[in-house]
């Protein structure tokens, strides 16, 4: 019922030519939005998409595309299906100073590489923190920049099987694991703010890592 007569976002994605520069007329607009084509999509932070509680918001599913300065909000809540605010599946990306929120996936690369996802803020559903989605989950993706995040109140940032990525200068508070890596090898950790989560910095299975110059307050471990 919230976004029943709302003007769909994909309506203006599918009129916008391949390469060429959307900037929507500010509002809210229904999701689910599949970008499939090289396009800048530019909100100028006044435009709201909502995915209405079902499913993941938006899609990026190409290469060299821009998104920045939208509200993304309301995916489904399903485990199974990874509902998201933003799901990645292309490379060389630039995802940038968007609000992500009353998602329980915030943004997840899958098979994605040389993206930069920076300066966005992002905040699951108010859920229990063990049943919330990741804030940033990176997996089988390479070579991406992650940073000036700031993340609340989600679960975890996790890098799966993802190697030779950065992240520097994300801020995450009262989270489960700030970040977490799993079998991911020669990633760079530098200048990230963490307080109060439940863990710091989380490394399993890697090797050839950098971690320096990180804050890690009143978490439980690190």
């Amino acid at each position: 019922k919230r976004i029943h007569g709302l003007t769909p976002f994909q309506e203006l994605v599918d009129a916008a030519p391949a390469g060429s520069t959307l900037r929507p007329t500010p509002g809210l607009y229904a999701g689910p939005v599949h970008l499939a084509k090289p396009l800048i999509i530019d909100g100028g932070d006044k435009v709201t998409i909502d995915g209405g509680d079902k499913g993941t918001v938006f899609v990026i599913d190409t290469n060299d595309a821009t998104v920045r300065g939208l509200h993304l909000r309301g995916s489904g809540s399903s485990h199974d299906t990874d509902d998201a605010c933003l799901n990645v599946r292309g490379h060389r990306n630039l995802i940038e100073s968007l609000v992500i929120d009353d998602c329980l996936f915030g943004i997840d690369l899958k098979q994605s590489n040389n993206n930069i996802v920076r300066g966005n803020r992002i905040r699951s559903k108010p859920l229990d923190l063990g049943v919330r989605g990741d804030a940033i989950r990176l997996w089988y993706s390479m070579n991406n920049r992650v940073e000036s995040n700031e993340i609340s109140d989600s679960r975890d940032t996790v890098a799966w099987y993802s190697n030779g990525n950065v992240f520097s200068k994300n801020k995450t508070i009262h989270s489960r694991y700030a970040l977490h890596f799993m079998f991911a090898g020669h990633n760079v950790v530098d200048s990230n703010y963490y307080y109060d989560d439940s863990v710091g910095i989380y490394l399993m299975y890697t090797d050839g890592m950098e971690v320096r110059n990180n804050v890690i307050s009143h978490s439980t471990g690190a």
